[in-house]
């Protein structure tokens, strides 16, 4: 039997990264069940750390951290942030720009809020920026496809679950009013089709994602894409589960959020080109089975936070799918 494992990393007061997390996760299946191999990859969340999960050499640029991998230049928050600076990426990538980069530049924005004003990114100065930035291949990474405006968009979002809330309905009106008014100017600089109906840069989705970061980095010329599908090629998981008999997806809580956009997205979507089955292990499973179904998932396994808990997690996730 042959294993395939995605690893975002296990959370825990003795957290693992995705990289330190897939060791483990590959040694304690070995242990588990020597008669089987497994190859487990260590896979980034989507957000703005997501390159952690590369190995290689960091460097500076601008305000943020650099490495390569797969042939295209990833940015991270310097000094171990967990969220976007907008100032610090627009330096970065003007830097880049200036040293005449030709791979591929992605930035893993996820669905987290930036440390900052989105439109910060540009500035008052969204052409000079654009126009400054026009030889770079931007990519911008998503774990929401939610769009900027609309009853769909970040400041509905704001408010879901909680209409009865005067002053948030008021704050979530005051930010769409001025999205609305930042992207008149921008979807007409973006120039993507038709500026009338869904054609619209702000209408798109994704540009929701990340508090606007997203759509920001779109009207700079960045494509969005779904975290999970780029991932999947990125991380070699594509190409290894081509020959899995099993994929398995290891992460902290599956929600519905993280069922639609995350490594369980990744795993599933890769299993089924194959026709092998995907599990998840998981902190907490918050998604009922019909959901895991209608997801590609067969199961989905709970272990607790801690070193300990992924083992324990793993030694079971092998005694039930591998071979006896």
């Amino acid at each position: 039997m042959r294993v395939v494992a995605a690893v975002n990393g296990w959370p825990g007061d003795d957290a693992m990264g995705a990289r330190a997390a897939a060791v483990a996760v590959a040694q304690v299946w070995s242990e588990a069940s020597p008669g089987s191999a497994i190859e487990a990859l260590p896979v980034g969340d989507g957000g703005p750390r997501t390159a952690d999960a590369w190995a290689g050499e960091r460097s500076l640029a601008g305000g943020a951290e650099v490495v390569t991998h797969g042939g295209a230049v990833w940015l991270t928050p310097a000094q171990g942030a967990a969220r976007w600076n907008p100032l610090d990426v627009s330096a970065a990538l003007l830097g880049l720009a200036a040293a005449g980069a030709t791979a591929p530049v992605v930035i893993p924005v996820g669905d987290v809020p930036p440390a900052g004003d989105a439109a910060d990114l540009w500035g008052g100065g969204l052409v000079a920026v654009r126009q400054a930035l026009k030889g770079l291949d931007l990519v911008a990474l998503t774990t929401s496809r939610r769009p900027l405006l609309g009853f769909h968009g970040m400041s509905a979002a704001l408010v879901d679950g909680r209409e009865g809330d005067g002053a948030l309905a008021a704050a979530a009106q005051a930010q769409e009013q001025r999205w609305v008014e930042i992207s008149s100017e921008a979807d007409a600089v973006a120039v993507r089709g038709s500026l009338v109906g869904p054609s619209r840069l702000s209408d798109q989705p994704g540009t929701g994602a990340a508090g606007g970061l997203a759509y920001a980095l779109a009207a700079l010329g960045a494509r969005i894409i779904p975290a999970s599908h780029y991932l999947a090629d990125a991380s070699g998981l594509a190409d290894a589960a081509t020959a899995a008999d099993l994929v398995m997806g290891v992460g902290g809580d599956l929600t519905p959020s993280s069922l639609d956009e995350g490594v369980a997205a990744s795993v599933a979507a890769v299993a089924a080109r194959g026709g092998v089955p995907a599990t998840m292990l998981s902190t907490a499973v918050n998604v009922g089975r019909r959901d895991l179904m209608a997801a590609g998932l067969s199961s989905a396994h709970e272990a607790r936070h801690g070193r300990s808990g992924l083992a324990d997690g793993v030694r079971r996730v092998a005694q039930t799918w591998a071979p006896r």
